[in-house]
């Protein structure tokens, strides 16, 4: 008895995320920043955290890919453009709606913060 091992109930799964995240829908434009038009698409996110954010595209983009967001909050008065890379992008309905999972590049601190606060308190 002298080897003890941890018993995980099946029922509860490991969370592996860094950040913890809300399920919220915020209005979001994005386009690839290699783009050779800067034509943005509109969506809405899913769920955002800290770190990264998911949403609904029209498109599938492979792992890697950098885009421009932009990003409406409630807490400023325009939206806050954000950097960020595709962490994977799956098909949901075919050729036609993809569920696209990105993390932040860059970002800047008060956004950074106003996120945190709207996670934390969701």
């Amino acid at each position: 008895m002298g080897d003890k091992q941890e018993y995980q109930p099946s029922s509860i799964k490991l969370e592996r995320r860094k950040f913890k995240r809300i399920s919220k829908n915020y209005v979001i434009s994005y386009t690839p920043v290699k783009s050779e038009k800067l034509k943005f698409d509109i969506s809405q996110t899913r769920n955002l955290s800290e770190g990264g954010l998911l949403f609904t595209a029209d498109r599938m983009f492979q792992k890697g890919v950098v885009l421009k967001l932009k990003l409406r909050l409630p807490q400023f008065s325009d939206y806050v453009v954000l950097k960020v890379q595709v962490i994977d992008s799956i098909e949901l309905a075919e050729n036609l709606m993809y569920e696209t999972r990105v993390k932040f590049m860059e970002v800047d601190q008060k956004v950074k913060e106003v996120i945190r606060k709207r996670v934390d308190y969701a």
